[in-house]
């Protein structure tokens, strides 16, 4: 079992033998893991987490220890703020690809997507909605064409209340109005 101890800014340092399933960023000698791939550890039963030295045995204690700190991080540093937000949209989204055996980078471009690689090459990005939140189509037209273009999939995740993942592969989409006048209310058909 991998022991990951969780520093200030909420990134876990495993020691011991780490498999190489486990994505992390190596600075030097040492693996950092983002709080969403220790948390994936912890549920899998992969690893335990130890906060100041203190082992934490259940999930919803590391879960809710964990977010705390990225909440102080975020506001001592103002950033990661959309993770300590939406945490749990974020964690539901990276475990369910994770239990797909996907390869996912947390946060890889920007806050609230996830990155999925495939032959060591980046695949799809993934933007982490909620269910209710808004969006506006210029902002999600901008993800998408932003996306396209660095030739990744665009994939939009909507977590429902109750948890459930929703994904939905986007593409530019031009909207122009019909060819003909309406009548009474429909659209004329502009097929010959």
């Amino acid at each position: 079992m991998i022991e990951v101890r969780i520093t200030e800014e909420g990134l876990g340092i495993p020691t011991g033998v780490v498999p190489s399933s486990v994505v992390g960023i190596r600075k030097g000698d040492l693996l950092f893991l983002h709080p969403l791939e220790t948390l994936y550890l912890v549920l899998e039963g992969e690893a335990k987490v130890l906060i100041d030295d203190e082992e934490i045995k259940d999930f919803k204690e590391a879960l809710s220890r964990i977010i705390e700190i990225v909440k102080t991080w975020c506001i001592k540093e103002r950033k990661g703020c959309y993770l300590a937000n939406a945490f749990w949209s974020m964690f539901t989204t990276y475990y369910k690809l994770r239990r797909k055996g996907r390869k996912v980078l947390p946060e890889g471009r920007r806050e609230g997507t996830l990155i999925e690689i495939r032959k060591n090459k980046w695949w799809a990005e993934y933007l982490v909605l909620e269910e209710g939140i808004k969006i506006s189509i210029a902002q999600l037209l901008e993800w998408v064409e932003e996306v396209r273009a660095n030739d990744l999939k665009a994939i939009i995740a909507v977590v429902d209340r109750n948890g459930s993942v929703t994904f939905y592969e986007a593409s530019r989409v031009t909207l122009r109005a019909p060819d003909k006048r309406s009548e009474g209310g429909r659209v004329a058909s502009t097929a010959p």
